[in-house]
């Protein structure tokens, strides 16, 4: 008599027991998490975008691969977080973009300020239409010798330039001197400056010795 070849019986409770949690949906959580950060810094509106990427890459693997896959909740929270902060990031630098300027203060921006080889001129040509105006100007404080309690400091339009060590064109930096009792200390964030431009077409050293000479100075009134 012949013996029938054991079988073992399936249990509904393993069924899942040995499925691998797919990468891309752990991927796409980790990115929705970090993209948070888009509130703060508008670039880093990439991270919620690759979220929703990793996210949909693992929804479409799970789907091929049922047996061997899981992480379908990772993969459907990291692509509806990941949409939540690109639309939410998107539309708060958006209102702010538009109601931060105050009224009187034109808006410039460093690539207004930045050298046209194309020109003989050593400095912006929009440098001459901009001095003696209410500016509006958005950058990093660049540290000095000093990093606190600063009246007077250089103001670049590029994170790198700010933080690691970067070296930009003197047309890349503004020299700031506060006129109020405000003053600033050294961080990260994005600093918001307004006040009267200056161009000063023979360039000249300012008081502070952590500040070089410069074509650009903005006489700052209002700081955020």
């Amino acid at each position: 008599m012949s013996e029938t070849p054991y079988q073992p019986t399936a249990n509904p409770e393993n069924e899942f027991q040995y499925r691998t949690i797919s990468k891309a949906a752990i991927a796409s959580l980790v990115f929705a998490v970090l993209g948070l950060s888009a509130f703060l810094f508008p670039a880093f509106v990439l991270l919620p975008v690759v979220a929703v990427g990793f996210g949909i890459a693992a929804t479409i693997e799970i789907k091929k691969y049922p047996q061997e896959l899981s992480g379908k909740l990772a993969a459907q929270l990291g692509v509806g977080l990941g949409i939540a902060l690109v639309v939410g990031s998107i539309a708060t630098h958006t209102y702010i973009y538009y109601t931060e300027v105050p009224d009187g203060y034109t808006r410039i921006a460093f690539s207004d300020l930045r050298l046209n080889k194309r020109t003989p001129l050593p400095f912006s040509e929009k440098a001459r239409e901009f001095n003696g105006q209410k500016v509006f100007l958005k950058g990093y404080v660049r540290p000095g010798d000093r990093r606190y309690n600063l009246k007077d400091f250089i103001l670049v339009g590029d994170f790198g330039d700010c933080c690691f060590g970067g070296n930009p064109d003197i047309t890349e930096i503004v020299a700031i001197n506060i006129e109020t009792d405000d003053r600033v200390d050294y961080s990260l964030a994005t600093r918001k400056i307004g006040g009267t431009f200056r161009l000063n077409e023979s360039t000249r050293r300012v008081d502070e010795k952590d500040i070089p000479q410069v074509f650009y100075t903005i006489e700052a009134d209002y700081i955020r």
